[in-house]
């Protein structure tokens, strides 16, 4: 069967935007069309590896990892590491899956037209074929992008690393723009962290502690706060490190997409810190 390098390009650089796609879900990874794209090209890219036969699985499947590597740092973000690592296992699992089906396919009903060859899938269809399914794609992917991606988007949800002592701890967290809480003496702003989380970080050293007013639905009350090394917070278009922040203990458990409320000030403090 003939094998035409542009097919073969568009053919994966669609598989590998669902794979993804589907990372992103499973993994709870927060990022945007641009970064899924850039990563779907690179794995497309990967595929003309069709054309030069790996000897060995050895070769093959390190070559598998290096590829599910890029494509992950590309769509997601390398950092925190711990995270980077958590997001390749499932990127390397799910393209698994998708190459253990594809395969089953091959070996069982032999489609004219398909060829499944040193881990690469390929359709042999026309030019026409080609233009209609990528458009039917793209309409699919858009789809999928507005009912699991737009919703967290408008929740402007942010990772965020919380750094005391050396010890880091890492999650989700809102910009919340109705709060404005600051810490009354320094007017830094606050991070409003989930009691669980946040005692697996809490400082020994009284000093670093100070008593934060706030305001609720039910009046007045006071939350227990102190000052970490640093902070990093990580989105689209925003990476911050600071340290003029601090965190206060929330009184009841954050649950659901993410652990933490921020002050949107601290998205204006920029990197310097």
């Amino acid at each position: 069967m003939p094998v035409y390098a542009d097919v073969l390009v568009v053919v994966n650089f669609v598989v590998n935007l669902f794979i993804l796609m589907a990372v992103g879900k499973i993994a709870g990874a927060i990022t945007t069309r641009k970064r899924l794209w850039i990563g779907a090209f690179i794995g497309a890219i990967s595929s003309l590896i069709i054309f030069i036969p790996l000897p060995g699985f050895f070769l093959q499947f390190l070559y598998k990892i290096l590829v599910a590597a890029a494509m992950t740092a590309a769509a997601f973000g390398c950092k925190p590491y711990k995270k980077f690592a958590g997001r390749l296992f499932v990127t390397f699992a799910v393209s698994f899956i998708f190459a253990g089906l594809m395969l089953a396919v091959w070996f069982l009903f032999s489609p004219a037209g398909m060829l499944f060859y040193n881990g690469i899938v390929y359709f042999h269809i026309s030019a026409l074929t080609l233009i209609l399914t990528t458009t039917a794609a793209y309409l699919i992917v858009t789809l999928i992008e507005r009912l699991f991606f737009s919703r967290i988007n408008e929740k402007q949800l942010y990772d965020i690393t919380i750094v005391v002592n050396g010890k880091a701890l890492s999650t989700k967290a809102l910009a919340d723009t109705g709060s404005n809480l600051k810490e009354p003496f320094s007017g830094a702003p606050v991070v409003i962290c989930d009691r669980m989380l946040a005692q697996k970080i809490t400082p020994q050293e009284k000093e670093k502690f100070r008593v934060i007013p706030c305001l609720t639905v039910t009046g007045e009350g006071l939350l227990e706060g102190f000052r970490p090394d640093y902070i990093e917070i990580a989105g689209e278009n925003i990476n911050i490190k600071t340290s003029d922040v601090y965190i206060a203990i929330s009184r009841e458990k954050i649950v659901g997409e993410y652990q933490a409320l921020l002050n949107p000030q601290i998205l204006k403090l920029g990197a310097t810190g």
